[in-house]
């Protein structure tokens, strides 16, 4: 007789069944609720990046910059693009490794780069933006000031970005060790 009222209730639970066909339906990439998710938020970014490219050579003056600085803005675009497309084949295989502990070990060994990629990507576009918006500029005190608001929100941006991935890492960090805890106790 069981006194936990806790794993009374978890073993009172009906567990739905599926079949092999519809568990297999689940995993298929198109059919799968956060891989769609980042599909359509990549497919939106994709179109945006891709009109800004086609626009900003005669609507932002691009035809009278150095042709060194419209490079350097083409490829922050095309890095944060590259950058969207490897977190998305990231999220597509998560499990790889014969038992959990193994498989998030390596998720973490590799999130690590990603995490260092997607800060890097953000950066690298901000820097492009900034030094493609502010050639040729003679600057005033008012155009000084709203560079310094716009350098100002990056920073925080870019902060809080770091914060959001040691965020992750630690959590999955400790999910390990949670692991490795839970080995050694039985």
């Amino acid at each position: 007789m069981e006194t936990d009222p806790l794993k009374l209730a978890w073993n009172a639970v009906q567990t739905p069944v599926k079949t092999n066909k519809e568990l297999s339906s689940m995993l298929i990439e198109s059919k799968h609720p956060v891989l769609k998710g980042i599909r359509k938020q990549f497919t939106i970014e994709i179109i945006g990046w891709s009109v800004f490219l086609l626009c900003y050579y005669t609507m932002f003056d691009g035809d009278q910059k150095p042709i060194a600085i419209n490079i350097l803005l083409v490829v922050s675009l095309l890095f944060a693009l590259i950058h969207n497309v490897l977190g998305y084949n990231f999220s597509k295989n998560l499990i790889n490794g014969g038992t959990i502990k193994s498989s998030l070990e390596r998720y973490l060994s590799k999130i690590k780069v990603y995490a260092t990629v997607s800060i890097s990507s953000r950066a690298f576009l901000i820097t492009g933006f900034l030094v493609f918006f502010t050639y040729n500029i003679h600057f005033t005190t008012g155009k000084y000031v709203l560079l310094a608001g716009v350098i100002a929100v990056s920073m925080v941006q870019l902060r809080w970005l770091f914060l959001l991935w040691t965020r992750r890492l630690k959590v999955l960090n400790n999910t390990i060790m949670e692991f490795s805890v839970e080995k050694e106790t039985q």
